[in-house]
């Protein structure tokens, strides 16, 4: 009876070590791919890039629309009708015809001529008008200098987004690579235990361990296999976020290389903190927001101020499309003044409006600075504890493996317990996941503090912020702050130093004071 029992609890784990390591099915695609590969899909597919993208062009045209404020409108209104009525037949009798004449026209009239007497059934209508706006108080000026600071916050928080992708791929990579490391450790995990409840089997059979040492054996094997369960399908949740962030079918099949390599970051966290207060581009754009803000308050107090603007327009009235047989042709041109005397206090309200924008941005600003140091806290201390960490469970594999031979040579021998060697099997297998969660998590912290500190994508925030600031416009900013290593640290860990192959040189720097932007062409 015993050995039946036996039997049945062998078969059913080895069974079910089976089903749960069976593979899982193949989807439509496979791609294999390391870390560098997966960012630079997520960079090329993701939808948040994308979105980000299209708000740059807005800002783009934003900035030509209010460009284009400034110079020459001309405008045509024309319209034609079918007129009737007793008014336009009062216009077409004779006696209304002689009383608009003057006396030497009435002397010449002929009464008899029937083309004297036009019969008006339709009206065509043209009028135009050439403005052009000579001074607004500001106004205009204003709404450039806003538009162009719109521009450079749709750059920087373009940049912010292609960083804050590559940390969101990089950190998905990691995750699914600790769950595929979580799914060996538990098969490792199977792997022993059924070996050992082969042992146990094969000793309860011959009478030198009760019955309860196979039992216990078999929940814990049960127990493993639960939790490679569980690391599976975490596993595969991780590769459809994965998939997701790249831009892929979320049921592509990937294949991650490993990546267990790690290097030592020597860089102390206050140089990290001050690179990120002068690259981070979500920084830079809170203060471009702060610079748009009090343009809006400048262009708002136009409304004190008077506009003037050059006027040419005229019009004519005729039967005929362009015929003024109905009404005589008219033109002006000359200059026309509007000035807001009184409003009620209208413009004022809107001033307040605009300045409390302008405080509600300063807040905004420094309310970034404090996150930008807190991320840094947050991610150097958690890269310095992993980097600890991955040492002490390196070390700690080696002692559980040690363990594991002992207790269950001496359990083979009969002087330990079955308990040992579970306890034992337990300490191995939370070795090893652990040593794994500690690269990964090393890596996740790295990338995590490269984030918080704006190591480049495309352009690099301070020389593009330089850039803008000796004059030059959007697009020679993106240039001049082109070119840029993707990665920041160089082989000992510290900061790496760009040279004059990483990026190219800003043109046209000159001592001079010079206004924040050109009037040049975007």
């Amino acid at each position: 009876m015993r050995r039946y029992v036996a039997k049945n609890f062998l078969l059913s784990g080895v069974m079910l070590s089976t089903f749960f390591i069976m593979p899982a099915s193949t989807s439509a695609e496979t791609l294999s791919l390391n870390v560098e590969e997966a960012v630079e899909l997520a960079l090329e597919n993701n939808r948040i890039i994308e979105q980000r993208a299209e708000d740059r062009e807005k800002a783009k045209w934003r900035l030509s629309e209010v460009r284009r404020n400034s110079g020459l409108r001309f405008t045509w209104d024309s319209s034609s009708t079918r007129i009737g009525g007793r008014y336009y037949h009062t216009l077409r009798s004779p006696r209304y015809q002689i009383y608009g004449m003057s006396p030497q026209e009435r002397a010449t009239y002929n009464i008899s001529d029937i083309s004297y007497y036009p019969q008006y059934q339709s009206s065509n209508s043209n009028s135009f008008r050439l403005s052009l706006p000579l001074y607004t108080g500001g106004q205009l000026e204003n709404q450039r200098k806003s538009a162009r600071y719109g521009l450079n916050s749709a750059d920087l928080n373009l940049e912010d987004a292609k960083q804050q992708i590559k940390w969101q791929t990089e950190q998905a990579y990691y995750q699914a690579m600790q769950y595929r490391d979580s799914i060996d450790a538990q098969q490792e995990a199977i792997n022993l235990l059924n070996e050992h409840l082969r042992t146990v089997q094969i000793q309860f059979e011959v009478g030198t361990v009760a019955m309860s040492d196979v039992l216990a054996t078999s929940v814990q094997l049960a127990n493993s296999q639960q939790a490679f369960n569980n690391a599976q399908a975490n596993y595969e949740n991780a590769l459809a976020t994965l998939n997701n962030i790249m831009g892929l079918p979320v049921d592509t099949n990937l294949i991650l290389n490993r990546e267990e390599k790690y290097s030592t970051l020597t860089t102390s966290e206050a140089d990290c903190l001050k690179y990120a207060l002068e690259h981070r581009p979500d920084g830079i754009a809170a203060a471009y927001a702060v610079k748009q803000a009090q343009a809006a308050v400048s262009s708002t107090k136009a409304g004190f101020r008077p506009s003037v603007s050059a006027v040419i327009q005229g019009s004519m009235v005729g039967e005929g499309a362009f015929k003024a047989n109905q009404t005589k042709e008219m033109w002006s041109a000359g200059i026309q003044l509007s000035w807001n005397i009184f409003d009620n206090n209208v413009t004022s309200a809107q001033v307040q409006q605009a300045k409390a924008d302008q405080r509600k941005a300063e807040s905004a600003a420094r309310q970034q600075i404090e996150q930008i140091q807190m991320e840094i806290r947050k991610a150097y201390a958690n890269l310095k504890i992993a980097e600890k960490n991955i040492s002490v469970t390196k070390k700690a594999i080696k002692q559980a493996e040690e363990e594991f031979l002992i207790a269950k040579a001496r359990y083979e021998e009969g002087v330990d317990t079955n308990l040992a060697v579970m306890d034992a099997q337990e300490k191995l297998t939370l070795a090893r996941t652990n040593y794994s969660a500690a690269v990964y998590n090393y890596n996740t912290s790295k990338a995590q503090l490269e984030k918080a500190m704006g190591i480049p994508i495309d352009i690099d925030a301070a020389i593009y912020a330089k850039s803008v600031e000796e004059g030059n416009v959007a697009e020679k900013a993106l240039k001049d702050s082109a070119q840029v290593p993707l990665k920041i640290f160089d082989a000992d860990g510290k900061i790496r130093k760009r040279s004059q192959e990483d990026i190219r040189p800003i043109a046209n720097s000159s001592e001079e004071a010079v206004e924040p932007f050109t009037e040049g062409e975007e």
